[in-house]
């Protein structure tokens, strides 16, 4: 079979099983008549509930890449070297052919495809303990179909951690949203909406329907500024953008994820509302740690600096601690960078030196 490495593939229609006729959207089909139409099909996962869970992890896989890169109708139909109307049926969960093995091992091959190339993030991103406590409180919360808080200051790698996560465990299990400022729980639901694939143009009660059709217990959503769920008055003001979450939860076995600042469980805590039924759920709560040390800015200081001095590192942490945190430390060591690059050189010391020295002349910080 020819796989996404000797691209182009040859296109193939494979006949349907003439004994059962299967019904076909024709909305979605006229959608599918433009090549380059990004690709959006609500996803249902009752319809692949017959596949062995390995080939399920797989659909699952290629349905939420093709939404995270907003694939046309070509890119897919090239990548697995089937035509529309079969990738169609796929993703679906309608294929009716006897075997889905030719379809699932396309889906394979272009899956390692993709992970091979998928080595530009990985060079930008920096382990260190506080991402290390973003990946426990993840890892818990998927294993156990629990809830999860990661809480911390502003600009301490919380999204950065975060979004790492998302890619090392890129099997379309992972689904993030950042909650909405204004809109509420029609906004919210719309954004998760539009992350599965579903019409986020629907009535609340038929977008709730396409979300708990989009979930189980295989999959976890990602809920970044979950402060902004919480109403600024829960005497008067119902939190039903949390309720509707952890009904969600409830109901699918989903795992769930809020990443906020410490204010999100404060409120939880102290709010007139009661959350009991919500804290009750909250299997691993992360706080990051309110100081920033060597160990969490060595891995990122390193990345331009292999063996940074005491010096360096005792610069780079007295910016660590200021507002803005890791933030800042990553701007101030590009700007190294292309010091550097101006000169034509390496990057050095010296260069990190004058990017903070020109941050303190600029914002008017003295030493």
């Amino acid at each position: 079979m020819t796989t996404p490495n000797t691209l182009p593939a040859p296109t193939r229609t494979e006949a349907p099983d003439p004994r059962t006729p299967v019904p076909i959207d024709r909305s979605l089909q006229a959608e599918a008549s433009s090549a380059n139409a990004r690709i959006n099909i609500p996803l249902n996962l009752n319809n692949w509930k017959q596949r062995p869970d390995a080939e399920q992890q797989e659909l699952l896989w290629f349905h939420q890449h093709i939404l995270d890169e907003q694939l046309g109708w070509d890119a897919a139909c090239k990548a697995l070297g089937y035509d529309r109307t079969t990738v169609y049926r796929v993703l679906k969960g309608i294929y009716e052919a006897e075997s889905w093995q030719k379809p699932i091992t396309a889906i394979r091959s272009y899956r390692k495809l993709v992970e091979s190339r998928a080595t530009i993030h990985r060079q930008h991103f920096a382990e260190n303990p506080i991402s290390r406590l973003i990946f426990a409180g993840l890892d818990y919360a998927m294993a156990n179909n629990s809830i999860t808080t990661i809480i911390g200051e502003s600009r301490q790698g919380k999204t950065v951690g975060v979004d790492a996560w998302c890619v090392e465990n890129n099997h379309g299990r992972s689904v993030k949203v950042v909650a909405p400022p204004v809109g509420g729980i029609k906004m919210l639901m719309r954004r998760i909406a539009e992350r599965v694939g579903a019409n986020k143009n629907q009535s609340l009660i038929q977008l709730s329907d396409s979300l708990h059709r989009a979930f189980n217990g295989n999959r976890i959503l990602i809920v970044d500024e979950a402060h902004r769920l919480l109403p600024s008055d829960t005497r008067t003001v119902n939190p039903a953008a949390i309720e509707t979450l952890r009904d969600l939860h409830d109901q699918t076995g989903c795992a769930l994820a809020f990443i906020a600042t410490a204010r999100f469980s404060t409120r939880l805590e102290t709010g007139a509302y009661q959350f009991e039924q919500l804290i009750g759920r909250i299997g691993m709560p992360i706080r990051l740690p309110a100081k920033i040390r060597e160990a969490d800015v060595l891995p990122i200081v390193a990345q331009y600096i292999p063996k940074p001095s005491k010096a360096l590192l005792a610069s780079i942490l007295e910016i660590a601690n200021l507002p803005g945190r890791l933030g800042i430390v990553v701007e101030t060591l590009k700007v190294a960078s292309r010091i550097a690059t101006k000169a034509r050189t390496e990057i050095e010391e010296s260069h990190v030196m004058r990017a903070i020295e020109f941050r303190e002349k600029m914002t008017g910080v003295a030493r």
